[in-house]
């Protein structure tokens, strides 16, 4: 039997129990950094009832729905509810999904902010990635919203079923007739562009 010419050394007795711990923190790192939330004393958890989370962290500052299907009958029906709750400036707010009753996921947004400060509205104000929330916070409800299938201005054909990634709904802040309105694309409870419209004279 031909032997290696360079024998693997022998590690050190220690370096097994250094590999092992950086492998358990490499699977830490690969699990869901947010499977739980607390509220309070309480825990809520990715698989709890929108009633479960309700019960231990009170009603959610903002609800925001994805939307997925037109039915003639129904009008657009929607697969999943996103909830925010602001916690103020100094802590993040925190972002929960729910599809069906359960909560699937659980996220960070921004800073959080004083529910009665009124932030300024400008156009410059309206920034890609802002969630809806915090849209709301500073330049309240649009004067219209649109939902719409991706590419498409009119209603689908019915019955339709779209799915969460087609479907965007479209805001309109409009800033009087010195200024051009912009259209504010929303997807998924978050800002994703942002359009300057046209500008209506008296």
């Amino acid at each position: 039997m031909n032997m290696p010419d360079h024998p693997a050394p022998r590690l050190p007795l220690r370096q097994p129990a250094l590999l092992t711990l950086g492998l358990l923190l490499l699977l830490a790192l690969a699990l869901p950094a947010d499977a739980s939330m607390r509220c309070g004393s309480r825990l809520v958890s990715t698989g709890d009832r929108e009633y479960d989370v309700r019960s231990a962290c009170g009603e959610p500052d903002h609800i925001s729905h994805v939307w997925t299907s037109y039915i003639p009958s129904r009008g657009w029906i929607a697969e999943e509810e996103v909830w925010y709750y602001n916690r103020g400036p100094n802590q993040l707010m925190r972002v929960l999904r729910f599809r069906q009753g359960r909560l699937r996921d659980i996220s960070t947004g921004g800073y959080g902010f004083h529910p009665d400060s009124s932030g300024s509205c400008r156009p410059r104000d309206l920034q890609q990635d802002m969630t809806e929330l915090e849209l709301l916070a500073r330049c309240g409800e649009p004067a219209s919203v649109t939902v719409r299938r991706r590419g498409s201005s009119g209603h689908p054909r019915n019955p339709w079923h779209g799915g969460p990634d087609r479907v965007v709904e479209e805001w309109i802040y409009d800033f009087g007739p010195q200024h051009f309105y912009r259209v504010v694309t929303l997807h998924r409870g978050e800002v994703e562009a942002v359009e300057r419209g046209e500008r209506h004279g008296n």
